[in-house]
């Protein structure tokens, strides 16, 4: 019996990987070797000479670190971009790339350094008193509102659940609160400014929004989550659409416009979400079922409310209550007399 376990092969443990000490570290040879090319540093040997050069350079060593107060995060490198006018697509080793090649001046021949897109602005120089042009970022011009890209939008947004940021325990709780926070902003800068111009355009856009919600809302892991309001601003929003465009719908398009209303309101009730909101009431103002009219047979009271009583009607009863309090004691007197 001993002898069949000690024939038994150990089986060997496999080592711990090493936890990477700088970003440098979880690069390969290749990308160290294009970084040490890009800062004009030797780029011969192995990869923890390719690190120890780049770590003992005073500029590139700010890229290394990671999780420290020194250490420069994605969106601290993009805005380093932003001042070169460089290009600010792609991951954090583009980004120091392009950064290294425009500050050396070391772009590999072939190739075109990707800058973006800027527009030449003439401005007085008040030290000088000289025109002075300057080369600043172009502003991307706003998408037209349609229908189309407020489904993708929302659809997007859902999807985006797997991404690291929503993977942790509170991180998954946010996710909620940014798909309905989306959704409001939608209605409220691209669906309601249009209701006067184009109120179609406005509902269109509505549904579109809407409808992506209901039809991917299985996807969220944990909807039930709203810290930034959305949901208010999604009633709101609905309610102030439902007066405006009623006028202007057809007896069907009224029923699909409270149909698609009524399928959100199903959807989020199991969760709470519209708890304190009044689609229905929504979908059946839309219906006509919601618009004051009594139905046949039913009495109207057609008598006035009764007037507030005023300050004087007040001191008058309570006059009269002491006057008769007086007179009733008098003649209970008088009748034990």
């Amino acid at each position: 019996m001993f002898g069949y376990f000690s024939m038994q092969r150990k089986r060997a443990r496999k080592p711990k990987k090493k936890t990477k000490n700088n970003w440098f570290e979880r690069l390969t040879l290749d990308q160290n070797k294009q970084l040490c090319k890009a800062a004009k540093l030797r780029h011969g040997g192995p990869k923890k000479d390719l690190i120890d050069r780049l770590l003992d350079d005073d500029f590139t060593s700010q890229f290394g670190p990671e999780g420290n107060f020194f250490s420069l995060n994605v969106d601290q490198i993009k805005q380093l971009c932003r001042a070169r006018n460089l290009q600010v697509s792609g991951q954090k080793f583009d980004l120091v790339l392009r950064i290294l090649h425009c500050d050396n001046d070391s772009t590999p021949e072939g190739t075109t350094l990707k800058r973006a897109a800027t527009e030449t602005v003439s401005k007085l120089d008040a030290a000088t008193g000289q025109v002075v042009e300057k080369h600043v970022p172009k502003k991307r011009k706003k998408a037209a509102p349609s229908a189309s890209r407020a489904y993708t939008r929302v659809q997007k947004k859902i999807e985006s659940v797997k991404q690291k940021k929503y993977q942790s325990h509170w991180g998954s709780k946010t996710h909620s609160s940014d798909v309905y926070g989306l959704v409001a902003t939608l209605l409220t800068d691209e669906a309601l400014p249009n209701l006067t111009k184009d109120p179609r355009l406005s509902l269109d856009i509505a549904k579109a929004a809407i409808t992506s919600l209901t039809d991917n809302f299985h996807t969220m892991q944990r909807p039930g989550y709203d810290d930034l309001g959305g949901l208010g601003t999604i009633d709101n929003s609905l309610c102030t659409i439902a007066e405006k465009v009623k006028p202007l719908l057809s007896e069907e398009e009224k029923e699909e416009f409270a149909n698609w209303i009524e399928e959100w309101d199903s959807i989020g009730e199991p969760y709470g979400l519209t708890m304190d909101t009044d689609l229905l009431k929504t979908a059946a103002f839309i219906r006509g079922e919601d618009d004051g009219k009594k139905s046949e047979g039913e009495e109207v009271d057609e008598r006035k409310p009764a007037a507030m009583p005023t300050k004087a009607d007040e001191d008058e009863k309570v006059k009269s209550h002491g006057e008769n309090l007086i007179k009733e004691n008098v003649k209970n007197e008088e009748t034990t007399a």
